[in-house]
């Protein structure tokens, strides 16, 4: 083939796009809530791509749903990652597992664990980025962006709607409380009768295991108190696993300033928000 013929049909192949990315701009990207008697939804509309949503209906834990505009061919892989935001310094890149993705108009459902985990990493402030092959578009591959900008700001709504649902993902078949001190991580001795009610517990059940959820008062930055709730639940996480608990029984939660049993702002609320709630569930 002539040289000249050659460049020609190379000028004419089709290119492909390399990854393209599709986000909510920043003066756009929020999160809603909608409710009824049979279903709570946090949802973020992701323009000309689809929209993500967490679910939850009576009785069954959180979900999350990733619906698209084009569809799949065919089921494949994809993969989850955590990046923040170019405003955030403290916080660093994370890859999550692949995740299976199906044919037709929902790519992706995460269950309960994969669910929160996607939950709390937007709480906290990240970015989460799902990556999958392209379904026509030209491309090498499709990178969907969501964004934490104002997911703090509904979370209160959506809670509201769940009660006791959101952060008791679970069958809390007991449970107790420990307090701290303010900008303490270290648990008072008062709070050792508490504790050992909870080996004890556990000792006798050894089919049970137990949520750790860390919680600060308001005061603080969003992001001090975020670390602060999840050293907090570290701590009982220590005591407990120097009782003789397993470490596959335990499992932490931070909540930051988010989930106050008194919202007001005085001295009396914030020393009973300073907490970690000990609940143990199947």
């Amino acid at each position: 083939m002539k040289p000249r013929s050659l460049a020609l049909l190379l000028t004419l192949a089709p290119a492909t796009l390399g990854a393209v990315e599709y986000t909510p701009r920043m003066a756009d990207a929020r999160w809603t809530v909608t409710t009824d008697d049979n279903l709570c939804e946090l949802a973020q509309y992701i323009p000309r791509y689809g929209t993500a949503r967490f679910l939850t209906r009576p009785g069954q834990p959180v979900q999350f749903n990733v619906e698209v505009r084009t569809s799949l061919p065919e089921p494949d892989v994809g993969h989850l990652a955590l990046r923040p935001p170019r405003w955030r310094h403290d916080l660093r890149n994370r890859d999550l597992e692949a995740v299976h993705l199906h044919a037709g108009d929902t790519l992706l459902t995460l269950r309960r664990d994969r669910a929160l985990e996607v939950y709390y990493a937007l709480e906290t402030g990240h970015e989460v980025i799902l990556t999958h092959p392209d379904a026509g578009r030209g491309a090498d591959a499709v990178r969907v962006v969501l964004s934490p900008v104002r997911f703090r700001e509904v979370l209160a709504d959506f809670r509201a709607c769940q009660g006791d649902r959101v952060y008791l993902d679970f069958v809390s078949l007991e449970d107790w409380r420990v307090h701290f001190d303010f900008d303490e991580s270290e648990m008072r001795d008062e709070d050792e009768f508490s504790l050992g009610q909870v080996v004890r517990h556990l000792m006798n059940h050894p089919d049970r295991r137990v949520v750790l959820g860390g919680h600060t008062d308001e005061q603080g930055s969003v992001q001090y108190n975020q670390g602060l709730s999840l050293r907090r639940a570290q701590a009982v996480q220590r005591l407990l696993r120097q009782e003789g608990i397993a470490a596959d029984r335990i499992e932490t939660r931070a909540f930051g300033e988010t989930w106050p049993l008194d919202p007001d702002s005085n001295e009396a609320a914030w020393a009973l928000n300073r907490r970690v709630d000990i609940w143990v569930t199947r």
